[in-house]
């Protein structure tokens, strides 16, 4: 398993700082929610990048979004292993770097 280093940024999305300094350290969780967020389109470096869970939120059945985050997440080089939505209703995802 790999980890995504990279440069985290903090609850409100700014790059996170210490003593003037970046902070660096895993990003596999800040990768997966920009990728969640993101629509298509957003990134001109790459506009077919992005999930875009809010275009999903009238939908009644959850298959098309699971495709599309198992279908980015394997694009950006993640292993999918499960995406559910719990009994509470949250998403759950379960894909680390390969």
């Amino acid at each position: 398993m790999t980890t995504a280093t990279d440069i985290l940024c903090d609850e409100n999305g700014d790059i996170a700082c210490v003593n003037g300094d970046f902070v660096i350290g895993d990003a596999t969780f800040q990768h997966q929610q920009d990728l969640l967020s993101a629509a298509e389109g957003e990134y001109k470096f790459d506009p077919m990048v992005g999930v875009g869970l809010a275009e999903f939120l009238d939908d009644e059945d959850p298959s098309g979004m699971m495709r599309k985050i198992r279908q980015q997440f394997g694009l950006d080089g993640m292993n999918v292993k499960t995406t559910k939505i719990n009994s509470s209703g949250k998403l759950e995802i379960d894909a680390n770097y390969k």
